[in-house]
Order: C-alpha cells, then sequence, then structure tokens
C-alpha cells in the first residue's frame, strides 16, 4: 500500500478530517516511515500547552519486540488488578489478549509521557495540582493534533489510556527517566478497514448558550 496525502479544498478540509476521523484498532502490516513520524510530532507539538511548557516527551516504538515486551508487561499488570476485581479466568484472557494483539498490532506506538519541566512551582498544594492538570489536559490536545495530521495522511490511529494505570511498568520496561510519567499510547498504522462510527450526544445535550 503507498500512503497518499489526503487533500480536500480549505475550508471543509480541516472540518471534514474532525468528522472523519475515527480511531482505528486494526492495521495493516505496512510499516510507517521514520520521516512521516518524526514530521507528524514536530508539528502536533504546536498544540498549546500551560506556559507553552511543552510537556509532552515521545517515545517511539516500532520494532515489534519492543512492542511485544510492553504489551506483554501491560498486559500482566491488568491480569493482577482483574483478579483483583474477581473476574474469572476467561474474561481476565480476553481482555489481556484484546490489549496486548491491539499494542503489538499498530506498526508504530508513541507512548506520550508528562514532565514538569516549565510548569510553575507554588509553596502550596492546590496550586501545584492544578498545574499539572493543566499539564495533563494538554496531553488531549497535543494527541487531537496528532490524530488530525495523521488521518490528512491516510494513516489510523487510536488513543489508549493504559499507561496511565501502570506508570511505573511503561518506565521499567522501556527505560524510561524516573521525570517521566507515562500518560497514553497512540496506536498508529495504515487502517485494515474502517473505524466504527459512533454517535454523539445533540448539542441540547451538551450545550448550553447564554
Amino acid at each position: 500500500m503507498t500512503a497518499h496525502a489526503f487533500t480536500l479544498s480549505p475550508p471543509a478540509a480541516l472540518r471534514d478530517l474532525v468528522l472523519s476521523r475515527r480511531s482505528t484498532r486494526s492495521f495493516t502490516d505496512e510499516p510507517v516511515p521514520d520521516g512521516v513520524l518524526r514530521q507528524l510530532l514536530a508539528d502536533s507539538v504546536w498544540a498549546p500547552s500551560p506556559h507553552n511548557s511543552q510537556p509532552w516527551r515521545f517515545t517511539v516504538l516500532t520494532r515489534r519486540p519492543d512492542r511485544e515486551r510492553l504489551a506483554g508487561a501491560m498486559a500482566s499488570r491488568l491480569a493482577e488488578e482483574l483478579r483483583a476485581d474477581g473476574l474469572d479466568a476467561a474474561g481476565i484472557a480476553r481482555q489481556t489478549e484484546r490489549s496486548q494483539q491491539r499494542i503489538v498490532g499498530a506498526p508504530a506506538v508513541l507512548v506520550c509521557s508528562l514532565v514538569d519541566n516549565g510548569l510553575t512551582s507554588y509553596p502550596d498544594r492546590r496550586r501545584n495540582e492544578l498545574e499539572w492538570l493543566m499539564a495533563v489536559q494538554s496531553v488531549g490536545a497535543v494527541l487531537q493534533t496528532l490524530f488530525l495530521l495523521a488521518a490528512e495522511r491516510g494513516l489510523g490511529s487510536c488513543w489508549m489510556a493504559a499507561p496511565m494505570y501502570c506508570p511505573e511498568v511503561v518506565r521499567d520496561v522501556l527505560g524510561l527517566p524516573d521525570a517521566y510519567r507515562p500518560q497514553a499510547l497512540a496506536l498508529l498504522g495504515f487502517p485494515a478497514g474502517p473505524g466504527r462510527v459512533r454517535g454523539r450526544h445533540s448539542l441540547e445535550e451538551i450545550v448550553e448558550i447564554r
């Protein structure tokens, strides 16, 4: 498969990308070129962040053994938690296998971590926690930007929040610095099929205009 740029005439281009983007959980085996990954990240980091701190750090996994090690370690932690929840063995196997297949099956897995560099330090806990909350919120901005830019190039993407549940596992497996706080996985690749279309709440349910 050859990647083709997804081009539309402004101003329809951005709106169509936003409305047509879907989470992709099944990918072809075609690798994502390193140059494309680098350009996507170089463009995505123009997303907003608190005080322009740009607290994101990305670790890109394109080698299958690296994805397998990460997926296996995270699945082991997930299995421990599900057993503690009282889930039966069959249910645990379904959830852990599904998680591993998604991670290993993506040609590129981007681990998004946060650092506190650039955040304002206050003498009280409340404001420091709010600073960190702003940084966490900025993950949504940089990932949404990444996903839209990926869609423009014909790539599928999927956001997995699993690292938030086991940040120390992710750090240990990948040898990340202690200052890195893993927040998400961004799966990237060429879609093996169309993503699932899910409805949205009506504006009347979520919007109040005063």
